[in-house]
């Protein structure tokens, strides 16, 4: 172990952090040159040849976020999002109970398969509308977006760029979601919901009748759909991709013929090539991922792995391990970007688990990732846009102040909650 190289790797890693936290840096600039920095010291002093850095980078997980990207921008031109909200109100006859517990079905299970953000960014907008013109106000129905958007993070492999990484490293396709966290995640949705109506929800006024029957005359979901053909193009498309995903081991594959199938066809009716959609990918977060993995991978060449070695963990039984894992990625996730943290806690998953079960210890590592993110606004992206969203259009109870106070109550019920599943796992697999 070079442990004045560990020392200088960590302080890039720190100097990318802060950058990606700051409006006013380039963080894409700084990550990129902190990269060829670490590897350059890394190289010269441990001798390492350049082709190594390379493969650190999981190509794979770049793969799978690059056409997932494309895959929802595709959804966002097809006016999908929009459709579902409509429907979701008419389904409901305007009931706000049901139209909440709907909302926020959809909500969950729409981040499960595309961005947070862009889920965020499409509904709120539809939500904050029809709330408008029922006279109510939208903030209780943005509160349970937000805070049931980071429990879809954890229904499938490819919900987030966070989520992918780790199942490309430890090989964990969509069955393993389906066995080990569906049940969970079901429960805490249900658990969620119910409370969030039973202590915002009802202290909102009642939608006036007339109101009501106005709006439902009023909206006309086929009004969202400005290409009908190619609405139901893509919403199959998407559909067989999902399932795809559940069947096919190899997530990388599934997403890019996936892709560039969707691609193809597209083409027909938007006249767009593939460089016109692959303009609109976030590239500055590709090449962020693609930073951290070298810099992580430096870290590891330095022998970041042996500072866990004279570490007795061995003191601790398979629960308590787990549970500490839970608890530490949680407040690291609250306060710190989720992709980060993954990266940094690989190699100490994968080192746990030559000596622990390794059940336990993924589900600690992915839980605490997803749901630490509503310890505090700044810890979410998608809370970030919510709040972003709300003061855009002048949400009256939608504020900083109520979703750090709200997101935080969620969060910490959620970690409980998750504590006690965490002990069944463990009785099982410990």
């Amino acid at each position: 172990m070079n442990l004045i190289l560990l020392i200088i790797i960590f302080c890039i890693f720190a100097i990318i952090l802060i950058s990606y936290a700051s409006k006013n840096l380039d963080f894409v600039a700084i990550s990129l040159l902190g990269c060829f920095m670490a590897a350059t010291i890394t190289g010269l002093t441990e001798d390492i040849d350049f082709k190594i850095f390379i493969e650190y980078i999981e190509f794979e997980a770049i793969i799978v976020i690059l056409c997932m990207s494309i895959i929802t921008k595709l959804a966002q031109n097809s006016n999908i999002l929009e459709f579902l909200a409509v429907k979701l109100f008419k389904f409901s006859k305007g009931n706000r109970r049901i139209f909440f517990y709907l909302i926020c079905l959809i909500t969950t299970l729409l981040a499960a398969i595309i961005s947070d953000v862009v889920v965020v960014l499409i509904l709120a907008p539809v939500v904050i509308r029809l709330c408008r013109f029922l006279r109510i106000r939208a903030g209780t129905y943005l509160l349970g977006m937000t805070i049931c958007i980071n429990i879809g993070s954890i229904i499938t492999p490819f919900s987030s760029g966070e989520n992918i990484i780790i199942s490309v490293a430890f090989g964990l396709d969509t069955l393993y979601f389906i066995v080990y966290y569906w049940g969970f995640s079901f429960l805490l949705l249900f658990i969620t919901v119910y409370l969030i109506d039973k202590f915002f929800l009802k202290k909102e006024p009642e939608i006036e009748q007339d109101q009501k029957r106005f709006v439902l005359e009023l909206v006309d979901s086929d009004v969202m759909i400005s290409n009908k053909k190619l609405f139901y193009i893509n919403s199959i498309g998407i559909i067989i991709t999902i399932i795809l995903f559940a069947i096919l081991p190899l997530l990388y594959l599934t997403a890019a013929i996936s892709a560039f199938i969707l691609i193809l066809i597209n083409k027909k009716y938007t006249k767009k090539n593939t460089s016109d959609l692959l303009k609109d990918v976030e590239w500055e977060i590709i090449f962020f991922f693609i930073s951290l993995y070298v810099v992580i991978g430096c870290l590891t060449a330095a022998g970041f792995e042996e500072l866990f070695t004279g570490i007795p963990f061995d003191v601790l039984n398979p629960f308590m391990l787990s549970l500490v894992i839970l608890i530490i990625v949680s407040l690291i996730s609250g306060f710190v970007a989720n992709t980060p943290t993954a990266l940094i806690f690989i190699p100490i998953i994968e080192f746990l688990q030559g000596s622990f079960p390794s059940i336990p210890l993924l589900y600690s590592f992915i839980i605490g990732i997803n749901l630490g993110g509503n310890l505090i606004p700044q810890g979410a992206a998608c809370d970030m846009m919510t709040l972003k969203i709300a003061q855009k259009y002048d949400v009256e109870n939608m504020n900083f102040k109520r979703l750090l106070k709200v997101g935080a109550t969620f969060a910490i019920i959620h970690i409980i909650l998750s504590i006690g599943y965490l002990f069944l796992l463990s009785l099982f697999f410990g």
